[in-house]
């Protein structure tokens, strides 16, 4: 019992002394905000289109497809947003869901002693979803909208 008094105690202090430098906890981490317009293929703004970062906050595009999304990642120069319609057919259609790497540039710089990295910006995002009833040729790369099912003859 002595024993495991003394153990729980040196615990106590390895962890009261870890938090006398906040600073230092955790690893070093950026925040960013990003603004933009979610749009079908014929340039049409979507509503209802969820944008999400790792374990943010999720928020939905407005009806003229605009969204503004405030997160934090570990520093990079970009930030990955996940792109997904899970209201179906309510928003003119089926869209696929699609991860896109969001270049960001430096706003307010971070503390150079610390684990911020500072707040990162964009703006004027555009993002063009694709239906799920579309395809791809892959001869020619370009997009066919609701493609017609080819007949074998």
């Amino acid at each position: 019992m002595k024993y495991l008094c003394r153990i729980i105690i040196a615990a106590a202090m390895v962890m009261l002394t870890g938090c006398s430098k906040p600073e230092q906890i955790g690893g070093p981490y950026m925040l960013f905000e990003i603004h933009g317009t979610v749009m079908d293929e014929a340039g049409n703004p979507i509503e209802g289109i969820e944008v999400s970062a790792g374990q943010s906050d999720i928020v939905k595009t407005n009806v003229n497809g605009r969204f503004s999304f405030h997160g934090r990642s570990a520093p990079m120069t970009y930030a990955i947003l996940t792109f997904e319609d899970k209201d179906g057919e309510e928003n003119g259609g089926e869209f696929l869901k699609s991860d896109r790497n969001i270049p960001i540039a430096e706003k307010i710089p971070g503390d150079k002693n610390g684990n911020f990295k500072g707040k990162f910006f964009a703006q004027n995002v555009e993002i063009i979803l694709i239906l799920k009833t579309s395809s791809i040729d892959p001869d020619s790369g370009n997009l066919d909208v609701n493609p017609e099912i080819p007949t074998v003859q």
